[in-house]
Order: C-alpha cells, then structure tokens, then sequence
C-alpha cells in the first residue's frame, strides 16, 4: 500500500510520468505492423497518443495517472486475452515490488496474442527522485535477472537498447 501512496502523490507533479521512456522506440514497435499495442505503466500516456498519431491503436495501463486509458494496476487489467499485437512497458517495471514481477509478465502475455511481441525498457538504477525519502526503483535488479524473468513468458531476441522478443503461445 504504501508503494501505491508514492505513485499516487507524484501524479500532483505536472511532470512526473510525462517523460514518454519510449520515444525511441516508435520505429522498433512499428516495423511489425501492430493494429494494436497495450503500454503498462504507461504514466501520462505520451507513448500510446504517439502511436496514435501514427496510425496504430492501443492503449496505456497506468494505476495512478488519469491520462492513462485503463486506470488499473498491472497485475490486473480489464482487458481481453489475446488482443494485443505488441505489449510494450518503458521504465515502468522496476517500480514494482519483486514480488509483482512475475504476475505482470503472466498478465501481459495474456493480453498478447499467441506469439506477440514485446518491447520494453527496465532501469537496473536506484531512482533519482524519492518521495519522503524512499525510492521509486523497489526492483532494481542486474539484466540478467530481468532477462531470466522474462524467458519465462517468453523469447527475448534483443536486449540493448530495449529488451524485445515474442511470448511463448
């Protein structure tokens, strides 16, 4: 609980969750021709509003930003299986506590269609900004723990500079 009163205090901030950790990623998403692409942890949702500017529908899972299309947490988001062409999470899974890892990755190669992509960013730092002097990063964690944890629900073919692949059908 306490985690989640973190989150929920930045979001007064008019910056915080508005960095769009994807924006390099456009060209890397789209090269597979995606109709549609869910982004967890999406913040203020730049990454999806840009996707839509170029022609790709999807939608941005945030538990505590209101621009975000589904307010809920990402271990459980009211979304259908299988719908996703493209599952996408920037600089949002080293906010979870280790133990939520790996329901969020069950959750997103749920919402992945049999053999969909991923593409996703993890820092492996202690966060810069605290709130009453915590972290922000409970899950910093080397790349191979997070490349260990993600074969589990799927293949990852690139790790540098986002870590992609396909979920396991």
């Amino acid at each position: 609980m306490r985690e989640r009163e973190k989150y929920l205090a930045l979001t007064k901030s008019p910056t915080y969750g508005a960095t769009n950790h994807g924006r390099n990623a456009y060209a890397l998403v789209l090269k597979h021709a995606p109709r549609f692409v869910i982004d967890f942890g999406c913040g203020r949702n730049d990454f999806i509003r840009g996707l839509r500017r170029r022609g790709v529908d999807g939608l941005g899972v945030d538990f505590a930003f209101e621009d975000a299309d589904i307010l809920a947490p990402m271990h459980r988001v009211p979304i259908a299986d299988g719908v996703a062409d493209v599952v996408t999470s920037f600089d949002a899974l080293e906010h979870l506590l280790t133990e939520d890892v790996p329901l969020v990755l069950d959750e997103m190669r749920r919402v992945a269609r049999p053999g969909g992509r991923f593409v996703l960013s993890i820092a492996n730092r202690p966060s810069r900004i605290t709130v009453n002097g915590e972290g922000l990063h409970p899950t910093v964690r080397p790349l191979r723990w997070w490349l260990a944890e993600i074969a589990r629900v799927g293949k990852v073919i690139a790790s540098r500079p986002y870590i992609e692949g396909t979920f396991h059908a």
